[in-house]
């Protein structure tokens, strides 16, 4: 299966601030729950129109993402083992059918969306793979906008799961290999990456909510 050129996503990341929730907000994840608490219907709503193929703001893709994490369905450690066997055996339409299933469950995880990509395309359905590329972008989009840029601990990247992080790393600072990574006790991640400029960069992500979670 041919892997999607990192450099049309990249292209794609013309970013803007959420006018929702800024980069420095430290009570951004409170925000979050009130809203989710408050305005439940509303954001059914977002998910709705997201499957249906609305248009949709910056500000509903960062609600969307963040606000998945306060509903029953998150599970931050999730991950469908099937799926590579199935793609390792070339049964991609099986794979397919088994990442569509995900994607309904969790709208937010970059690397189901990932996959969808290429599988679409290796099953000839451009349009569908158009759609879930045009979902991953602006996904990366709300992520960045209202997070930080990731080069400093005080702007960490806040990330819903650790394959999300991945997936920034190398479809966002196409990172071409990972040289270090540390954990902090304040659930920041560090990790130093080689892309196409010449020095070691050291970007950093926000686990806060996923360690909520998960412990």
């Amino acid at each position: 299966m041919n892997k999607i050129k990192f450099t049309i996503l990249l292209a794609a990341f013309a970013l803007g601030a959420s006018s929702l929730l800024k980069a420095q907000n430290d009570d951004f994840y409170a925000e979050i729950k009130s809203f989710m608490t408050e305005n439940r219907a509303d954001y059914n709503d977002i998910v709705e129109s997201y499957f249906a193929g609305k248009e949709l703001s910056l500000d509903d893709y960062t609600l969307l993402y963040y606000g998945y994490t306060f509903t029953d369905a998150y599970n931050p450690n999730y991950y469908n083992s099937s799926i590579d066997s199935l793609i390792a055996k070339k049964l991609y339409s099986q794979a397919y059918a088994a990442l569509q299933a995900d994607h309904k469950q969790d709208p937010t995880s970059l690397q189901t969306l990932f996959y969808l990509i290429n599988i679409a395309e290796e099953l000839l359905k451009p349009e569908e793979s158009k759609m879930y590329q045009s979902r991953y972008i602006n996904l990366v989009k709300a992520i960045m906008g209202a997070g930080g840029d990731g080069l400093s601990k005080e702007n960490a990247i806040r990330v819903n799961r650790v394959t999300d992080e991945f997936q920034i790393l190398s479809t966002y600072f196409g990172a071409s290999s990972i040289v270090n990574k540390e954990f902090s006790e304040d659930f920041i991640d560090k990790v130093s990456i080689k892309n196409d400029k010449p020095n070691i960069i050291d970007i950093f992500f926000d686990f806060k909510r996923y360690v909520e979670v998960a412990k």
